[in-house]
């Protein structure tokens, strides 16, 4: 537990600056550097996961991680129909093309692979693909929401940690009916309610009450709110301009979803531990694991809610 808590502390100082900092611009850019170490890292977690099967070829596991970052680097491009009004004078590392072309590359050369390497399979081919748009596809949208602004990866963060937290602690105390026992024997249905039920008022609660949380003249407002944003809509969609009631219910729907959506991400990383029986995925964190032990649940949220708010900017613009 002392390693745990040790680590989580170094790592809370390591990544909250560039995670909640917006000036001076390196700031960003550092962040971006260190979401390409966590594609190649995370890329490597999963393929030596799948080496517990069968060994991978170097040559193959050179293709997967480069395409898992050309998939990281091109779907960046999806910040176009966002508009964000934050750092607009940083560009996302980024291909700037059309993501289905990077996805026809990515298809033909994986499908070439069968070919080429004899010992590649058709199920070598569904790991490679997992692996590419999971970690390459997570780590696009996680980099994204920070693009966004402070709030929303915080809002992210929230639910991830605030779901986690109460699902594991009801689950202690009250837990009696197994949620998913051949995946994860320890998780509950009392906890995952419990989880969900407080994830979505506190994370929901801080979109609200964004501005009232951290007035640009109040305590650390100068940093998580600079320009005034007074929920998480605004000045992001005319969503942001409805009255707070209208607001509150679209937001909690979200962040709902945004909270099941994390418990399905972590179960989605125990059945693969289990699946390829191993404890951890890493152990670049001690006390921790790896990379995709820490971030599973922010990597699925991420996905889901990139596809969200796309559509949300696409149907209520500024």
């Amino acid at each position: 537990m002392k390693k745990r808590i040790i680590t989580a502390i170094v790592l809370i100082l390591l990544l909250l600056p560039i995670t909640v900092l917006n000036y001076p611009k390196w700031v960003f850019n550092i962040f971006q550097v260190v979401m390409l170490l966590f594609v190649i890292m995370g890329a490597l977690e999963l393929i030596h996961m799948y080496e517990k099967e069968k060994p991978i070829k170097i040559v193959v596991q050179v293709v997967i991680i480069v395409l898992s970052l050309l998939t990281y680097m091109n779907v960046g491009g999806m910040i176009a129909p966002l508009n964000p009004q934050v750092l607009p004078g940083l560009s996302l590392i980024t291909l700037n093309l059309n993501p289905v072309i990077i996805l026809s590359f990515v298809t033909v050369i994986l499908l070439s692979l069968l070919v080429f390497i004899d010992d590649f399979s058709g199920s070598d081919l569904g790991k490679a693909f997992t692996i590419i748009n999971y970690i390459g596809l997570g780590a696009a949208s996680i980099t994204i929401l920070r693009y966004l602004g402070v709030r929303f990866i915080v809002y992210v963060a929230l639910i991830s940690m605030m779901t986690d937290i109460f699902a594991y602690f009801f689950g202690i105390a009250f837990g009696k009916h197994k949620m998913a026992p051949r995946i994860s024997p320890k998780k509950s249905w009392e906890g995952a309610i419990a989880g969900t039920f407080f994830g979505t008022i506190i994370a929901s609660s801080f979109a609200i009450f964004y501005g009232v949380i951290f007035s640009p003249d109040g305590f650390l407002g100068y940093i998580f709110n600079p320009d005034g944003y007074q929920t998480i809509f605004d000045n992001f969609t005319s969503i942001g301009n409805e009255h707070l009631l209208i607001q509150a219910l679209i937001i909690i729907p979200i962040t709902l979803l945004g909270s099941i959506s994390a418990q399905i991400g972590d179960l989605v990383a125990s059945k693969l531990k289990r699946n390829y029986k191993i404890k951890d995925f890493g152990n670049i964190f001690p006390g921790h694991g790896g990379i995709l032990d820490r971030f599973d649940s922010i990597i699925f949220i991420g996905i889901m809610f990139l596809g969200i708010f796309i559509l949300i900017k696409q149907f209520y613009p500024m």
